[in-house]
């Protein structure tokens, strides 16, 4: 598991440059050609061969590492300034004084002090400096030495402002992801008041209106009873009181649905109430299929759509109505015959509409238009959702 220094200096390595626009890590890198070409072809570095490459090895080596890989453990992080800064040092005491090699230590003590905790970067850089400053002497005056002990410092500053900063940035982010969070919980609350609004006026104006009508045919019907009315008549009568009744229903499960949203329903009983609504539907559901409740209540608007177009644009028409299996899926058809196809135009309008909104939602498929004697709506439902449930039997 990485530190949160390791994870604000990955963060803050992965910025890009402003002056090469590559990422800074990489730009670490190509500092190592120059330092292997000063050490290697300036004449003031003559190094001695036995130092040169018994600490050219672990030098690059950690030197390479640490630019490649942003993300390593903190024991792999030591062992990276330890390679650089062994290899760094023996460079030096082959060399005559401070030279180019001293860009191995000073890179060790700045990852030592990016990436680690600071008493960890505090065990690796102090013995680092300490070793480094005794390998480049001896000195002329004591200013030399300061001057040594000065460089590698400022590198070690270097690496702990770098991570700081990086921290800082981190913290800010987070902040406004907290800040983006809460404005979307704020969003959510005014959306779940508004649907609180919406019901209470669904229920105010459209029940209490549907109850009214209810009441009002159960008055007429009576009359018309009373008044020895034709038997056609009741019939009408009570048939748009049923629809009345039917509709005050729709409305409570509407409320109910802004309310607390879509609740589970059974399929299959309510596809059977919607046929035996209508006189010419037949309904066939498959056996041990349910559906969750946003595909149920999908499915049941679409039947629901689909009769009320029928029973407008096909009166008297047979309709079939199957819920069916569609292999792992599940597939409504509804289908009219008229006798012949319907008029151009017919049938557009914002019910269709509604049914494709409907169905978007779902991520179902669905599928309207004209057959040779009639109309079909088809809503294929898709194969795997996650708030549908299959039962086989």
């Amino acid at each position: 598991m990485s530190t949160p220094a390791a994870r604000t200096a990955r963060r803050v390595e992965h910025d890009r440059s402003p002056l090469l626009g590559v990422p800074r890590r990489l730009v670490s890198l190509l500092w190592l050609p120059i330092v292997l070409f000063l050490l290697f072809w300036s004449p003031a570095q003559q190094v001695s061969p036995t130092w040169l490459y018994a600490g050219l090895v672990p030098a690059v080596a950690g030197w390479v590492v640490f630019a490649l890989h942003r993300s390593m453990p903190p024991v792999a992080t030591v062992l990276t300034s330890v390679a650089l800064a062994g290899g760094g040092i023996a460079l030096l005491a082959g060399s005559d004084g401070w030279t180019t090699s001293a860009a191995f230590p000073m890179m060790a003590v700045f990852v030592a002090a990016l990436r680690l905790p600071y008493r960890t970067a505090l065990f690796v850089d102090v013995p680092v400096i300490a070793a480094t400053t005794i390998v480049v002497g001896p000195y002329t005056s004591l200013w030399d030495a300061l001057l040594v002990v000065a460089a590698l410092t400022a590198m070690v500053l270097f690496g702990i402002g770098r991570r700081d900063s990086a921290r800082r940035i981190e913290e800010h982010e987070r902040t406004l992801v907290a800040d983006a969070r809460a404005r979307e919980e704020h969003a959510r609350a005014e959306a779940i008041a508004d649907r609180a609004r919406v019901a209470r006026d669904v229920h105010d104006v459209l029940a209490h209106s549907l109850s009214a009508l209810a009441v009002q045919l159960q008055g007429a019907r009576l009359m018309a009873l009373r008044d020895g009315a034709a038997p056609d008549t009741i019939a009408q009568i009570e048939r748009a009181q049923r629809l009345a009744s039917d509709g005050i229903t729709e409305a409570r499960r509407a409320v109910r649905a802004l309310r607390e949203g879509p609740a589970p329903v059974d399929v299959a009983e309510e596809l059977r109430e919607l046929g035996r609504a209508h006189p010419d539907a037949t309904v066939e559901v498959a056996d041990g299929l349910r559906l969750g409740a946003r595909e149920g209540e999908t499915v049941l608007r679409t039947a629901q759509e689909a009769l009320s177009n029928a029973r407008k644009h096909a009166p008297g028409a047979p309709v079939t109505v199957h819920l069916r299996r569609d292999g792992d899926g599940a597939e409504l058809e509804v289908v009219d015959a008229a006798g012949a196809p319907p008029p151009p135009g017919d049938g557009e309008g914002s019910g269709l509409a509604g049914m494709a909104e409907r169905a978007a939602l779902v991520g179902a498929e669905l599928q309207t238009g004209p057959t040779p004697d009639g109309w079909r709506v088809r809503l294929r439902l898709p194969a795997r959702s996650p708030d549908r449930e299959r039962i086989t039997t």
